[in-house]
């Protein structure tokens, strides 16, 4: 999971790995989560990122022949309703998500608000990370 937030703050990885473990079920030992820190959203197509992410992925694969990785990266909505800015950054992303094969997941306003429910209404709380979890098999939604 790629999250926005920072090492020293964690907040973001927190929550998402809250939702995994609170919704699904699944094998401890033959799955693996791990964060990766953007330092904020802007840095999502940094190098050093990209460089991060490779080295799970190759820390991982080399364990057992298979295993797999998948990258989730996931990004606050934030004002993307009414600034234009917020709106293009968020089509970049998922553009770049995209073109890696990178899974995209999306909380509007932000993470806080959606797990707080601080800042807004929460007809407005939203996010796709449900969707997202539901297509790996190694995940058993808990019911």
């Amino acid at each position: 999971f790629v999250v926005e937030t920072n090492k020293k703050s964690k907040s973001d990885w927190i929550y998402v790995k809250d939702t995994v473990d609170y919704f699904y079920k699944y094998e401890r030992t033959e799955v693996k989560f791990s964060p990766i820190y953007m330092e904020g959203r802007g840095k999502y197509n940094s190098p050093k990122k990209q460089r991060e992410i490779e080295q799970k992925i190759s820390q991982y694969s080399v364990t057992s022949e298979n295993n797999y990785s998948k990258v989730i990266y996931c990004f606050d909505c934030d004002k993307q309703d009414s600034k234009e800015d917020d709106r293009k950054f968020l089509e970049k992303a998922k553009k770049y998500c995209k073109e890696h094969e990178y899974e995209f997941v999306w909380f509007c306003k932000d993470v806080e608000d959606v797990y707080l429910g601080k800042q807004v209404d929460r007809s407005e709380k939203t996010s796709n990370i449900m969707k997202v979890l539901d297509r790996y098999e190694e995940l058993n939604r808990n019911v």
